[in-house]
């Protein structure tokens, strides 16, 4: 197994596992020019061929290096709803949007290279060589996103949890769902993992810890969100609690807090009142 090192705010975790017949790569990073990295860093270990690419989620930080894997020989693993986007407006404004982030000379031959050629909706076992790798959606719905997948390697109890995990921040779910977060979570303790990467930020020394640590987050945050709202106090309101979000940066820890609480704020809300799952 091979990990490429740690970062936020555009930078984030991939890996990649090595087996007698090539190798499996888990998610692309930000940009093709991020992408050509991570194939330089995998050859910097083998020359076997790179069969696999599995996407963890449809964040742009995550998959736009994509292409670069594609190109490269791999075939692409996600879960059906990773594609950015429903409609080619959509999916030119993302890129659009990412690129004044990473900056041009990262994108330049990007090309979107996210829908799979397998979809795991629930959970697929992939056989290579020597290896056998767990690709699972184990939970019912939204986490982090509507279509996260995890990678297990149960032989060397290795979990690859994407953004299910920030080891140097705190787990997103404007996309997805605080309760389907908590069910996520509770699957990944399951597993007790002797080595958990994260979607950011570095391999922790005890992988539990961080898993109960988001677990202690948002569970803290659900319960103030609902103290708030049975105490009829408004969103604005309920977020006067927090620091203020950093102006012109919406990946601070300060900023994620606040986007976080909005959106826990309204699904409790709409828990509350029986419109929830």
């Amino acid at each position: 197994m091979g990990d490429t090192g740690r970062g936020s705010e555009g930078r984030p975790n991939a890996g990649f596992a090595v087996t007698t017949e090539g190798v499996v790569v888990i998610d692309a990073l930000a940009s093709p020019a991020q992408g050509e990295q991570l194939i330089r860093t995998i050859r910097a270990v083998t020359d076997r061929p790179i069969r696999w690419l599995v996407l963890t989620h449809h964040h742009p930080d995550h998959h736009f290096g994509a292409i670069a894997l594609r190109r490269a020989g791999a075939r692409v693993i996600a879960h059906p709803d990773v594609s950015t986007g429903v409609d080619e407006q959509s999916r030119e404004a993302a890129e659009s949007a990412w690129t004044r982030v990473v900056g041009k000379a990262q994108m330049k031959g990007f090309a979107y290279a996210d829908v799979p050629d397998v979809a795991v909706t629930s959970a697929d076992t992939l056989r290579l060589g020597d290896e056998t790798i767990v690709i699972a959606h184990p939970w019912r719905g939204p986490a982090h996103t509507a279509g996260d997948l995890i990678v297990w390697l149960p032989d060397q109890r290795v979990l690859f949890a994407g953004d299910l995990l920030i080891e140097d921040g705190v787990t997103m779910v404007v996309d997805g769902s605080s309760r389907g977060l908590l069910a996520a979570l509770d699957t990944l303790a399951g597993l007790d993992p002797r080595v958990v990467v994260p979607g950011h930020g570095a391999i922790p020394a005890t992988p539990l810890a961080l898993i109960a640590r988001t677990r202690d987050y948002i569970t803290a945050l659900r319960t103030a969100m609902r103290a708030a709202i049975e105490r009829h106090r408004s969103l604005n309101r309920a977020l006067d609690s927090l620091p203020p979000a950093d102006e012109g940066r919406p990946v601070s820890l300060h900023s994620r807090e606040r986007r976080n609480a909005n959106r826990v704020y309204l699904e409790v809300e709409k828990e509350m009142m029986g419109l929830g799952p």
